[in-house]
């Protein structure tokens, strides 16, 4: 049996669509954006100016989807992905535990996001002028059990649907992407239970010229307490800069005060490694939904080719808050 999508129940989803129909005939027939998706090999590139811009790895042998590379405007990729240290880790991705399963870590029987289909993928014009890529994705999260389940959704604890947009800036040398994730929990999970630890959520494994090194900021102006140290800290977004070829790198990492539990707590360490989280604090307290129940998650992540002040960066994070969902 066909698996179900999850219906759209959030405006921006809604929007999204209506959107992309509408500007997809207007926009020029050779945008500067492209995207290629290729089943077969699991995964979908965008390209900027004939350039690789990010690649999403959505196989469904893999534990979960993911964003696998991302790049700057000088074409070089911020992200690491399964590193021989914690091969886990896979450029950004989305996980945590759902009723004691661990869908982070990959060994002691893991849970499985399961990529069940792109209904929709378009590079665009946006209406402002920016050069936009869009893809969304259905997800289904499986206890190692029912990974293999005829009909997956049945057996989920969480159907997710969700959506990847990236966008150029060239004025301000900025790649942003949006990642927008519409839960619902699985018809027959009953209750679930959102938990794990510190640093379970929104995580990135940094460029590994980041490690020891890099120099972390926050909206809340809050020290970092140094080598040898995970910092959990709660604020609007994370800044973090280093050196990728002798030339300065920044990304930046925001909440939205509309996700549950409002501003981020952002889980950040140099060592052994440079590593950036978006959390929920689902150490200190879990979070429970019931059968039926929807939900949501919006953050945004931008890179940019030098490093920008914190002014700027607030003024980053005002328009981001203040855009439509």
């Amino acid at each position: 049996m066909k698996a179900m999508r999850i219906l759209p129940h959030h405006p921006s989803v809604i929007g999204l669509a209506l959107f992309l129909a509408l500007t997809c005939s207007a926009a020029a027939a050779d945008p500067p954006t492209q995207i290629t998706s290729q089943a077969n090999e699991g995964e979908l590139v965008v390209r900027y100016q004939g350039r690789k811009l990010l690649v999403y790895a959505f196989a469904t042998n893999q534990f979960k989807p993911y964003v696998r590379e991302l790049y700057n405007l000088r074409g070089e990729n911020v992200l690491r992905d399964s590193p021989p240290d914690h091969q886990h880790h896979h450029g950004l991705m989305y996980a945590a535990n759902v009723n004691g399963i661990n869908f982070w870590e990959e060994k002691d029987a893991p849970g499985f996001q399961k990529h069940i289909e792109l209904p929709l993928h378009s590079a665009v014009i946006g209406a402002n002028g920016v050069p936009m890529a869009t893809l969304t994705e259905v997800i289904h999260w499986l206890a190692p059990t029912n990974k293999s389940a005829p009909d997956t959704l049945a057996a989920a604890l969480l159907l997710e649907q969700r959506t990847i947009t990236v966008t150029v800036d060239e004025k301000n040398q900025e790649v942003a992407l949006r990642w927008d994730s519409e839960f619902q929990v699985g018809p027959n999970a009953g209750k679930v239970i959102i938990h794990g630890p510190n640093y379970d959520g929104l995580g990135l494994r940094l460029p590994e010229s980041f490690n020891h090194v890099a120099k972390f900021q926050n909206s809340a102006d809050q020290p970092y307490t140094g080598q040898n140290s995970q910092n959990v800290i709660t604020a609007r977004w994370t800044s973090v800069s280093g050196v990728m070829a002798g030339r300065d790198v920044m990304l930046v990492l925001f909440g939205r005060p509309d996700n549950a539990r409002g501003d981020s707590a952002f889980f950040s360490m140099l060592d052994p490694f440079a590593y950036l989280t978006a959390t929920q604090g689902l150490d200190k307290k879990p979070l429970e939904y019931a059968a039926g129940d929807k939900f949501s998650l919006s953050y945004l992540l931008t890179v940019y080719s030098e490093n920008k002040p914190p002014e700027f960066i607030r003024h980053r994070c005002d328009l981001w808050e203040k855009a439509r969902q």
